[in-house]
Order: C-alpha cells, then structure tokens, then sequence
C-alpha cells in the first residue's frame, strides 16, 4: 500500500499570494539567510499528517465531509508578522492571522472529526499562521524588523475550502496537489 506525505489546509486567493510574493522580496533584503516558501505553496495549514497511508487518506476525506457542514464561510485579516520559536533565534518566519479565534474553532472542529475518524490529535497548540520562509541556520534577531510590520495589514480572504494536499519534495523545493477540497455551507 502506498502513501503519501499529506496535510489538511485552506487555499488563499492567487491576489492574496501575489501580495505576499512582494512582501517577500521587501523581506529578502532585510533578513538574510532565509529560504523563502513558493508563493504558489503559501496555504494556511490546519494539520499536517506527514507520511500516510491511504486507509487513512479516506477516514480524513470523510472527517472532511462532516466539518463543511459545520461551519460557515468567514473573513480573516493577513497582519502582523513573526517567528518561531521566538524573535530572538527564529527557525520559521511567518505572517499572522486575525481573528485567530475563528481559525481556532475551525482547527477545533477539524480535529474533533479527524479524531472521531481514528486518528491520533495534535498534541502542539494552534498557531494561525501563513509560513513566509525558513531559516538555513538559526536567524539574527527580528524584534526591530517584526516591530516595523506589527500592525501591516498585508490582506484579506475568505476561509471557504478545505483542501487535502500531497505533498512532494522535490531537488528543485515542493510540490503540493489537491486530493480533495471541501466547500464550507
């Protein structure tokens, strides 16, 4: 049986990774050493599975099926920048989400039917975040840069698909393919 490396996320609107594309490059010439993610592959992830096999692809397809029925589409603000695990030594650098509260319940409500289908939850706290780029050693320090973009609104879009993507790494970076999408009624 074969599998594949999955994770369950919402697409954001090509305008919304154009945007993040030239905030990006602004970035690039203020931080150094940073491998910046392929706006094409920006997404909003709400968990990732790692390898998986197919028996399992299908218990989240179904999970998927029974969180569209729950909640409705709703509107979330791209603002504010940050990193993990901290300003001082970052590894990831990302862009925030408001109102995070939302993006939680539906993080919430996915886990719940995710772990009602069988699978094991997500023991780390969710973090509503679009990744920018990634570290190819830990990072200087960005309180000053994170300060400067603290209230910068870089977007909006609707949260009103879920969509189940493969993963591929390849020599050349990533490749995500949808599986499966959902609607949200």
């Amino acid at each position: 049986m074969s599998s594949v490396r999955a994770f369950l996320a919402v697409p954001l609107p090509k305008e919304l990774r154009a945007s993040i594309a030239v905030l990006q490059k602004a970035l690039s010439e203020q931080i150094a050493e940073v491998r910046w993610s392929s706006p094409e592959n920006l997404h909003l992830t709400l968990r990732f599975f790692g390898e998986t096999e197919q028996e399992t692809l299908e218990r989240v397809r179904v999970s998927m099926l029974s969180v569209k029925t729950c909640l409705s589409p709703f509107e979330v603000m791209v603002k504010g920048l940050g990193a993990f695990p901290d300003l001082t030594r970052p590894r990831v650098v990302w862009l925030g989400m408001e109102p995070s509260e939302k993006l939680r319940q539906l993080h919430a409500v996915c886990e719940n039917s995710l772990q009602a289908a069988g699978l094991t939850p997500e023991k780390r706290y969710y973090v509503p975040h679009l990744t920018l780029g990634r570290f190819r050693r830990p990072g200087d320090d960005l309180t000053r840069t994170v300060a400067a973009f603290e209230h910068a609104l870089i977007g909006r879009f609707q949260v009103k698909q879920l969509v189940l993507y493969a993963s591929q790494l390849h020599a050349g970076g990533v490749e995500h393919r949808p599986l499966t999408q959902v609607d949200l009624n």
